[in-house]
């Protein structure tokens, strides 16, 4: 049965538009995957170099081993933020002679190869084959590798745990997530040392090989919580797809599994990609991913963590400001169709959130770099992000329903002024500041670092209860469709 479900998987991938139509995208995707694979595998080979000179008389099999753990921590964060839920269209299959254990477990085992799950391992085979083995042996090293994939399984089945309960139990992922920053804030204030725990936990199990089987048991525990999850919830009547809220749109297959939400998203896409003014807008939030050379290459400024949190909000969430403050002015040529179509305000603001965390989350990654010149920027660019899709996309939200001007798509935004009212300048205010604000009590206290951290924990908060506050989001939108309405039918 598993290898007829892969055979219907591949089907469906290769008969699907966009393996057949979208071939510049599969070579830009391709590209990219190769890209940060060199990266990745460029670093493994120089990690013991590099171990060397950052710490000089250190054992670098004990300081890589005490950065796992920390490593750990941010896949989880990452893989929330980027990670989609490995998804099969079970329906079709309910009526039928299967077993609903073996479709669950199709499910499950799906989600293992994946970039997540495996792109680490470019840097640790290469750090194990040069440093690892003569240290400790060959056996020894395969235990300590084997360890570090079951433990990355692990995380791949907590996540995925988590973000299905997000919908039904959004206190319960955010409590996950409190749990998960507080063993970093706990570090920080030296309650305990992360570092001190993580060599202790790996270097065991190089000097007691056998060690390794605890990493399966954990594995183990998290597949059988999903499996249960899983098996409990499939059955038709959850699986129903509402006829009342059909969006239209073809062409991006990758999207259909998201239902209507997911069409929404393709049509802005193609919004995007076929007019004059988005697209130049696109190509100038480009510019603002090179800001922080003007401010990071300064040694003031780095000191800064007011500076850094200014910088971070602009260069992460930037792509997002200049689409944002058009909403839903892009839509203002086919407004009143959109409000005909069995179309809800909740769908057509949810295809605009993960447009925007799409968005900010790839400009956050393009923007690693600037770590080189030093740890804070990440730090702040980290909690930068949570709070752009957090909190900036929700004050975005709000704002929209005062942009009743017209929208010409097919003008460039070069001295263009079309669209442009009070309320961008406006919304630009709270978008700014309220990150500063936040941080300067934790300054005055002499808890700098911990400002920051309340940053990105106030867009995680926010980030969990996207449902609520998309609702609240529909809410206010109905309020002002006429609003909106009338305004965009003036020429």
């Amino acid at each position: 049965m598993i290898t007829t479900l892969l055979s219907h998987q591949w089907k469906a991938y290769y008969r699907s538009s966009v393996f057949q139509k979208s071939l510049a995208l599969n070579i830009i995707l391709g590209l990219l995957i190769l890209y940060f694979g060199a990266i990745f595998l460029i670093i493994g080979i120089g990690m013991p170099v590099l171990l060397a000179e950052l710490f000089p008389g250190q054992n670098p099999v004990d300081v890589f081993n005490g950065m796992l753990l920390f490593y750990f921590l941010i896949d989880l964060f990452l893989r929330f933020v980027l990670q989609e839920l490995p998804v099969l269209a079970v329906q079709p299959y309910l009526h039928l002679p299967v077993r609903k254990g073996k479709l669950v477990h199709f499910v499950l085992l799906k989600s293992l190869p994946s970039m997540f799950n495996l792109i680490f391992l470019l840097i640790l085979v290469p750090f194990m084959y040069a440093t690892v083995v003569p240290a400790y042996g060959a056996g020894a090293a395969l235990a300590w590798l084997f360890a570090f994939l079951m433990l990355t399984f692990f995380n791949n089945f907590v996540l995925i745990y988590f973000k299905r309960q997000l919908s039904v139990k959004p206190l319960l992922t955010l409590l996950f997530g409190l749990a998960v920053a507080g063993l970093m804030v706990l570090d920080y204030v030296g309650a305990f040392s992360l570092l001190a725990v993580s060599r202790a936990v790996f270097g065991a199990v190089l000097e007691r090989p056998w060690l390794a089987v605890v990493p399966v048991l954990l594995v183990a525990a998290a597949y059988a919580l999903n499996f249960q999850y899983l098996k409990n919830h499939t059955y038709p009547e959850e699986l129903a797809i509402r006829k009342t809220t059909r969006a239209e749109g073809k062409g991006i297959a990758f999207l259909r599994r998201f239902g209507e939400i997911g069409k929404l998203i393709e049509l802005e896409i193609k919004l995007i990609w076929r007019h004059k003014r988005s697209k130049s807008l696109l190509t100038m939030s480009l510019f603002f991913l090179f800001y922080g050379l003007i401010f990071y290459r300064n040694e003031s400024y780095l000191d800064s963590f007011v500076v850094l949190i200014f910088v971070g909000i602009i260069i992460t969430g930037m792509p997002m400001f200049n689409y944002g403050q058009f909403v839903p002015s892009w839509q203002s040529g086919h407004f009143d169709a959109i409000l005909t179509r069995r179309i809800s305000p909740y769908q057509f603001y949810a295809a605009k959130l993960w447009i925007f965390v799409s968005v900010v989350t790839l400009a956050y990654l393009l923007t690693l770099p600037y770590g080189f010149f030093g740890y804070k920027i990440i730090l702040v660019n980290t909690a930068a992000l949570l709070f752009n899709i957090g909190v900036n996309t929700f004050i975005i939200f709000f704002f929209s329903v005062y942009n009743t001007n017209r929208l010409d798509l097919s003008k460039g935004s070069a001295f263009s002024w079309q669209g442009v009212g009070a309320s961008r300048f406006v919304m630009m205010l709270p978008m700014m500041l309220l990150p500063v604000l936040i941080y300067l009590p934790f300054k005055f206290m002499g808890v700098p670092d911990l400002g920051v951290v309340a940053i990105g924990l106030l867009g995680l908060a926010g980030f969990a209860f996207q449902k609520q506050m998309l609702h609240w989001t529909a809410n206010w939108f109905l309020k002002h469709k006429y609003k909106l309405a009338s305004g965009f039918r003036q020429d």
